[in-house]
């Protein structure tokens, strides 16, 4: 058999590289993902690294081990194979029973098994966004988290339009309806509590304004992401759009936060049986299925923890963190506002008061990526730049690491501000 040569063959075709989309183009690296890969690289350098940057539980507060055995007995009894496109049946039905003790009913047909939080979000997008359409564009609150950026440019080639939030990061409902009695153009709004970046928990009487506004544009669908929905302190309680607009709202759940399992992969969509079902068909055409460990695992954990005993004992950990950040902060770094987190596991404090100062280089810090770049360079604490979440000037801070961590990083980094000069 003969050898073709490649080279020779190459050579008489001319070469030009394929076209990605212009809109995927224009699309920014996952902050979050980026702050992981700084931290990695200083690790490399063998350097202390207080890493604050991803939000990611494990293995520092692991996945309860009922759900790891599931996922094991799930494999060693074969459950290896496809499951219907809208998810298993035994976890449908857990989702269904689980949304229940939330004050929720979905009915199977309401529910759609994804891989992932995002894959959810992404996938609701797909399903919503024309952009040939009118109704093409997404509305957003500052704050945003990363999906709810890059979704809408890559299907549509256009931005969120972002409405800024107060002070204690909850949206304004009179300007969210001057927004919609002014622009037609809107096809989907985004809610997201307890919120990711600012740890913010929107209370009943806000989410009934917001939905008094809604209600007059039927045609607008709402993504409710609530993926952390029992990570909560404080006496906070969670609260559901859909409890006040169940025909109008998609809900985003997720397995990666309630229980730290962010590597497994597992997300869902619950809403009105027609969006759904439209998201069913794009799921069984892009992913075919979550896999079948994963979604047997969750189905036994959740008939597990019915009084949310291992969920909460997750949330406990969370806030002896979170307690001891802020007394950290307290000690440890001067002048700087912030809001103390409700829900979720996030620090978003307002670091405006050291931009405009200097290093000891005569480097000035001119905006919150100079102030990420010199606390990773002088202090190892990383962190994640707000406006990268569209709120220049602050920095998140993910608490969901070891307490020496917290405890060794805010030191190190109050030592490195006190080196700046004005």
């Amino acid at each position: 058999m003969s050898s073709v040569n490649i080279k020779s063959v190459s050579g008489r075709f001319k070469q030009s590289r394929p076209l990605s989309s212009a809109w995927a183009e224009t699309v920014a690296a996952s902050p979050t993902l980026a702050s992981k890969a700084e931290a990695q690289n200083l690790k490399k350098q063998g350097r202390p690294i207080y890493d604050f940057g991803i939000g990611e539980m494990n293995p520092e507060i692991p996945v309860p081990p009922v759900l790891v055995d599931a996922m094991v007995k799930a494999i060693q009894t074969g459950a290896m194979h496809y499951s219907p496109a809208s998810g298993d049946p035994e976890l449908v039905d857990a989702i269904s029973a689980d949304m229940e003790l939330f004050g929720l009913r979905y009915s199977s047909d309401q529910i759609v098994v994804c891989p992932g939080p995002k894959d959810a979000i992404f996938k609701i997008f797909l399903s919503l966004l024309n952009p040939e359409a009118e109704r093409r564009r997404v509305v957003a609150f500052s704050p945003i988290y990363e999906s709810y950026q890059s979704g809408p440019v890559v299907l549509t080639g256009e931005e969120p339009i972002l409405l800024d939030t107060d002070d204690q990061f909850f949206p304004d409902p009179i300007k969210l309806k001057n927004l919609l009695e002014r622009d037609e153009s809107v096809s989907v709004i985004v809610l997201n509590s307890p919120n990711n970046p600012t740890g913010a928990v929107y209370p009943l009487e806000l989410l009934e304004k917001l939905a008094e506004v809604i209600v007059q544009y039927p045609e607008i669908a709402v993504l409710s992401d609530e993926v952390y929905r029992t990570i909560l302190y404080d006496k906070s309680v969670h609260h559901s759009l859909a409890s006040l607009l169940p025909e109008q709202t998609l809900l985003v759940g997720g397995m990666s936060k309630e229980v730290s399992g962010t590597g497994i992969r597992l997300g869902y969509v619950a809403g009105p049986v027609a969006l759904v079902q439209t998201i069913t068909k794009l799921q069984g055409n892009i992913s075919s299925c979550v896999n079948l460990p994963a979604q047997r695992g969750y189905a036994h954990f959740l008939s597990q923890d019915c009084s949310f005993s291992q969920r909460f004992s997750i949330r406990d950990q969370l806030k002896t963190r979170r307690d001891l950040l802020l007394d950290s902060f307290r000690t440890h770094v001067s002048g700087v506002n912030w809001e103390a987190p409700k829900g979720a596991f996030y620090f978003f404090p307002d670091m405006r008061s050291y931009l405009g100062y200097q290093t000891a280089e005569n480097i000035r810090l001119r905006n919150d990526e100079d102030l990420f770049q010199y606390l990773s360079r002088e202090a190892g604490v990383i962190t994640v730049p707000g406006s990268r979440f569209g709120r220049s000037g602050h920095l998140r801070f993910s608490y969901a690491v070891d307490p020496a961590v917290i405890c060794d990083g805010i030191h190190e980094m109050g030592q490195a501000l006190r080196k700046l000069l004005p």
